[in-house]
């Protein structure tokens, strides 16, 4: 072995040594490679990253001074009460919450609809904070680190690149799942800040027992309101055992603030957004771009960041809409041809749709999506200076021309808003009803504009037990979560 092989593997077991570290809030030695400055400039850097990927900060002042002061109370009696803690509300209907290096905290405004008071929120918080006290995020940044060194070595001993392409640290690496050891260790810590600020322990126990029923609730109809958390946060039900078995000293008046947290949400954005459009009633309708399309109830329609999708049922027939940039030299025909290939498409109609012009061109080659080859049918619509709308009908080669028809009259029917479809397009919002004498879930079910499983949701987001009769009244002055809009 040369010199400059020894040399560098003595440097990597330097690194390995001084790496470790006590920390104050596990009380643990630890691998960690960054000093505090350098985490808060690793948070910094991929801050402007998170906000792109989750839907940017939601605009209300209120709730961002809300969620800061709460989370600043954690903070405060955590092992680094003087971190430059920096807690922000993202605007998406995703339940989550993650933590970077440094002290950022993200709180999803799909998941304050869901949590029931101020104590579940601070569980969370809590525990989002644990894992930059306890500096989980950092040790992995070490990890990953340590182990392109690693491949560095071996590359040095063997002679030859062992890896090609070796995972970076990005946004996705910075909050992707911790693991389970990880996850009990900053629900324990995260337990501590929250009895220290004076917040129920137990309502950790609750608001991990309403994600788990989330996921049972949710259906494809509800598919944004999914959580990613459990891609971040393993679900487990040790995690749920441990919350509920601690032992609490009952005689302590712990907090929960539920009035003071339901004031704080009232008017939240539920679900959807408008700057990303809306689906209602199998409807899609964008307020911004003044467009809106319907399709049959047998499809599944989803509205997702780049595309809208409507699937049927059985998957025989799919409708993908999307916009292209326009391109004034080159006409309709010519900008599906250069997309799909001249020699793969047939010229089936040109059309006006919405007084714009338009064409159906058929691809003579079957189209693969999700696992599966369609038929496929192109409609390009000429709608301004500077954009096309387009959509993909997809339809199963071994099925009748009846998927199809459907589907083309969809198109057909593709429109600016109408007066009331322009307030259809407006977002869901939480509305707070404190409950009259008479009022039972089921009279309440009612107001929620939603489409399904008006009770089940109800339920869920107010804390109500599944076992509670729907014609059981409520008791007056109950505070309530209707979704509204």
């Amino acid at each position: 072995m040369s010199l400059n092989k020894l040399v560098y593997i003595s440097f990597f077991l330097f690194v390995l040594n001084s790496g470790c570290v006590e920390n104050s809030a596990t009380g643990t030695r630890q691998l960690v490679l960054l000093d505090i400055q350098q985490e808060e400039d690793l948070g910094a850097r991929e801050h402007p990253k998170v906000l792109k990927t989750f839907g940017g900060v939601y605009n209300s002042s209120e709730l961002k001074e809300y969620v800061n002061e709460l989370g600043n109370r954690l903070a405060s009696v955590s092992e680094k009460p003087d971190l430059k803690w920096k807690f922000t509300v993202l605007d998406t209907p995703v339940v989550n919450a993650f933590a970077l290096p440094g002290g950022y905290i993200y709180i999803s405004r799909g998941l304050l609809a869901l949590a029931n008071d101020e104590a579940e929120l601070a569980s969370v918080i809590g525990h989002e904070i644990a894992h930059v006290t306890a500096r989980h995020t950092a040790q992995r940044h070490a990890k990953e680190t340590l182990s392109q060194v690693g491949v560095s070595i071996l590359d040095l001993i063997v002679g030859q690149p062992i890896i090609t392409n070796v995972a970076s640290l990005g946004s996705h690496g910075v909050i992707a799942a911790f693991s389970r050891s990880e996850e009990l260790e900053a629900d324990q810590l995260g337990r501590r800040y929250t009895i220290k600020a004076g917040y129920d322990p137990l309502a950790s126990s609750k608001f991990l027992s309403r994600l788990a029923a989330l996921t049972k609730l949710s259906s494809d109809t509800n598919k944004d309101l999914l959580s990613s958390i459990f891609d971040t946060h393993p679900r487990t039900e040790d995690r749920i055992n441990q919350a509920k078995n601690l032992n609490i000293d009952n005689e302590k008046q712990f907090l929960s603030n539920r009035k003071r947290y339901l004031a704080a949400i009232r008017n939240i954005t539920y679900g959807e957004s408008s700057k990303n459009g809306i689906v209602k009633n199998n409807k899609f309708m964008h307020l911004h771009l003044d467009i809106a399309f319907s399709v049959p109830s047998t499809y599944m329609l989803e509205n997702n960041k780049s595309s809208v999708i409507a699937r049927k049922k059985n998957k025989e027939a799919v409708l993908i809409f999307d916009g292209i940039k326009s391109e004034p030299d080159l006409s309709l025909l010519d900008l599906v041809e250069s997309n799909i290939g001249r020699s793969r498409t047939q010229l089936i109609e040109k059309l006006n749709i919405f007084e714009r012009s338009a064409i159906i061109v058929q691809d003579r080659k079957l189209a693969y999506f999700e696992d599966k080859n369609y038929l496929r049918s192109v409609v390009l619509i000429r709608w301004d200076n500077s954009r096309i709308w387009r959509f993909n009908i997809l339809t199963d080669q071994n099925s009748d021309n009846s998927n199809y028809k459907e589907l083309i009259n969809s198109v057909l029917n593709f429109h600016k808003l109408s007066k009331e479809e322009k307030i259809m397009a407006l977002p869901r919002k939480i509305n707070i009803h404190v409950a009259n004498r008479g009022d039972t879930l089921s009279s309440l079910a009612e107001r929620m504009s939603l489409e399904k499983n008006k009770i089940e949701w109800l339920k869920l987001i107010n804390g109500f037990s599944n076992d509670m009769d729907v014609n059981d009244p409520i008791k007056p002055g109950t505070l309530i979560k209707i979704i509204v809009g």
